[in-house]
C-alpha cells in the first residue's frame, strides 16, 4: 500500500503530469500513422519504424493512458477526503467553543492579544485546542520554572481570534 501511495505522489507532480501527457500524446500521434497508407509510411520513411517499434509503442500508450486515468482517480479521492478533514475540523473546532474551560483558555489569550499567555503544556484542554489549530506555541523552547507542571508560551491562530472577536461583537451588542 504504501508504495502504491509513492508512485502515485510521483506522478500526482506537475511535472510528472505533464510527461505522461506528452508520451500518450505522443504514442497517439505515431500510432495514428498505422492508418495512413503506404506510399506516406514511405516518405516518412515510417515503415522500418514501425514495423520494428510498433509494439512499444503501443505499450507505452496504454501505461500512459493507465497512468493518467490513475492520477485524475487520485486527484478526486484526495479532494474528497481534504474536504471530510475541514468538515471534521470544523466540528471539532465547533465543539471547543461550546467547551466552557476551552472558551475560558481562549478568552485569556485574547484578553493579552497579541503577546503569547503561559498555558500548562499537558492540560487537556491546550493540547485539543493546539491540535485543532486554535492556538499554537510561541516559542520552541521555553524556561521552565515547575518541572511538575510545565507552562508554555501560545498564542491565538486567526480562526480563533476571528470567531473571538465574533463573540465579543455579539455579547456587547446583547
Amino acid at each position: 500500500m504504501k508504495v502504491a501511495e509513492k508512485v502515485l505522489d510521483v506522478l500526482g507532480k506537475p511535472i510528472n503530469f505533464d510527461v505522461l501527457l506528452a508520451s500518450l500524446l505522443t504514442s497517439l500521434a505515431l500510432l495514428m500513422t498505422n492508418f495512413l497508407s503506404e506510399k506516406y509510411l514511405v516518405r516518412f520513411h515510417l515503415e522500418k519504424f514501425l514495423n520494428n517499434y510498433n509494439s512499444y509503442i503501443l505499450l507505452v500508450f496504454f501505461v500512459s493512458l493507465f497512468l493518467i486515468v490513475i492520477h485524475f482517480g487520485s486527484k478526486k479521492r484526495k479532494e474528497k477526503n481534504d474536504k471530510a478533514f475541514s468538515e471534521f475540523l470544523k466540528k471539532q473546532q465547533d465543539d471547543l467553543f461550546q467547551d466552557e474551560d476551552a472558551l475560558a483558555i481562549l478568552s485569556e489569550l485574547y484578553k493579552y492579544h497579541p503577546r503569547a499567555v503561559n498555558l500548562p503544556m499537558y492540560n487537556q484542554k491546550v493540547l485539543l485546542l493546539q491540535q485543532y489549530q486554535l492556538i499554537t506555541k510561541a516559542a520552541s523552547q521555553a524556561v521552565v520554572f515547575d518541572m511538575t507542571d510545565p507552562k508554555f508560551p501560545y498564542i491565538l491562530q486567526p480562526e480563533a481570534e476571528r470567531r473571538i472577536k465574533e463573540l465579543v461583537t455579539k455579547e456587547s451588542s446583547n
